[in-house]
């Protein structure tokens, strides 16, 4: 015979399944539970950055490599344009004596003649152009009219000891201890404008104080140089502008 739960036995069931385990793993908290991996989200956009670097790094690298290669092709044409266009007509405007001044731009034309010729490589133009550039040829005549006017309006011992230490810088020069830069430092209290400029004016009027600080500095490098002291007076810009052709021609820009 089939005996079915009655209505105390149901109920009996019902508390049993009710009832909380004391077994703190039967009943787990929320704390209790494992947490979540998190969901993989995949490499975003560092792939698309990384290949846009590239590009840009390869194409500038194209860019500025042919820009480069142009400018080493064209080094003779770019010496023709400074010859002609900048020294060449600096030199004219400038206060060299009228033998000298002649004597420096019939060089620098033979010599952007010989380049626009073919008679030059182009490793040869950039070598003399380098040391054309650093040679303080464009301001070698403003020094002579500082000494010009200290003979003429100094006493004879100042003269002398401001022509010695111009001489000295001349020396310097010659020994390639003297700089286009030096130069312009030593004539910076009698330029007129801005000093700073490379091709700056000497001013109309200067005193005897300027000039005595502009043979303060050319003795400066005249000692830097370890230039003796003494006066030099057989120093050629000519000579130094053949010189510094030739050392170009046969060593270029090293």
């Amino acid at each position: 015979m089939i005996r079915f739960p009655g209505i105390h036995d149901l109920a009996f069931m019902s508390m049993s399944d009710g009832e909380i385990s004391d077994d703190p793993a039967a009943n787990p908290t929320p704390e209790m539970l494992p947490e979540k991996p998190p969901a993989h989200s995949g490499p975003g956009c560092f792939p698309a950055v990384l290949a846009a670097t590239l590009l840009m790094g390869m194409a500038l690298f194209l860019t500025f490599g042919f820009a480069g290669y142009l400018i080493f092709q064209k080094r003779g044409d770019l010496a023709v344009r400074t010859l002609r266009g900048t020294m060449v007509s600096a030199l004219e405007q400038s206060r060299m004596t009228p033998d000298l001044k002649s004597a420096i731009i019939g060089r620098l034309t033979t010599l952007a003649d010989d380049i626009e010729a073919g008679k030059v490589e182009n490793w040869q133009a950039g070598g003399v152009m380098n040391r054309l550039i650093q040679a303080p040829i464009l301001r070698w005549g403003d020094l002579q009219a500082v000494d010009v006017w200290a003979m003429e309006n100094m006493d004879a011992a100042s003269y002398q000891e401001t022509h010695k230490q111009f001489t000295r810088f001349f020396r310097a020069a010659e020994l390639d201890r003297g700089i286009a830069s030096d130069l312009q430092d030593i004539l910076r209290p009698v330029t007129g404008g801005d000093p700073n400029l490379m091709l700056g004016q000497l001013r109309i009027v200067y005193t005897e104080a300027e000039v005595l600080e502009v043979a303060m500095r050319a003795k400066i490098v005249g000692d830097r140089a370890e230039i003796p002291d003494q006066v030099f007076e057989n120093v050629s810009l000519t000579v130094v502008v053949d010189r510094l052709i030739e050392t170009g021609m046969r060593d270029g820009a090293t």
